[in-house]
């Protein structure tokens, strides 16, 4: 979402947000068409063969294998010049460096990619994690991390709880910001 709600400053960047997962192409599409700011690419990628496991992005442990939280910026000869990998499905990272390295490549800026996952979205799919509960989740991090702080005397966790608490404040922030526009 955090992305989403930049999504002018990275095609002005000259490059677009892909969102990877391996969610089946039906609830791909199912989170594209509830999801507000369609300025990214959906990509679905079940098992994670195609792209999180050459990317080293899937862990087959969690969940029967799941993507790993990850940004990538990935210059126009294939070049890897920026890298965030998260820890498990919770650990996301601030976007400054992110940007840093995008902008630094100097590239021409690029229009908004049209359209998203074709397939159908079954009825069946209409309870999954809707656009509306995105706000409150988040919330919820943001305060499970104060509360956790709180109670950590090691320097290392707390910090790892600080930044949890600024990940999810950004991703409230970048929610607000999208549904504004929306």
């Amino acid at each position: 979402m955090r992305l989403a709600a930049n999504a002018e400053r990275i095609h002005a960047a000259g490059a677009e947000v892909i969102a990877i997962s391996v969610n089946e192409e039906e609830r791909q599409a199912g989170m594209y068409q509830r999801w507000p700011g369609k300025d990214q690419l959906f990509v679905s990628d079940p098992g994670g063969e195609t792209y999180l496991q050459p990317l080293g992005l899937f862990d087959p442990e969690e969940r029967g294998g799941i993507a790993l939280p990850g940004m990538l910026v990935i210059a126009p000869d294939g070049t890897e010049v920026y890298r965030y990998q998260g820890r498990d499905f919770a650990d996301r990272t601030s976007d400054e460096d992110m940007f840093a390295a995008l902008e630094g490549l100097g590239l021409p800026a690029i229009e908004a990619p049209a359209g998203g996952p074709t397939s159908a979205v079954p009825e069946t799919l209409k309870g999954f994690f809707a656009p509306s509960m995105y706000g409150p989740y988040f919330r919820g991090n943001m305060f499970g991390a104060i509360a956790i702080a709180g109670r950590i005397t090691d320097p290392e966790s707390a910090e790892i709880a600080k930044q949890h608490r600024r990940m999810a404040k950004a991703s409230i922030d970048a929610w607000d910001e999208v549904r504004a526009r929306s």
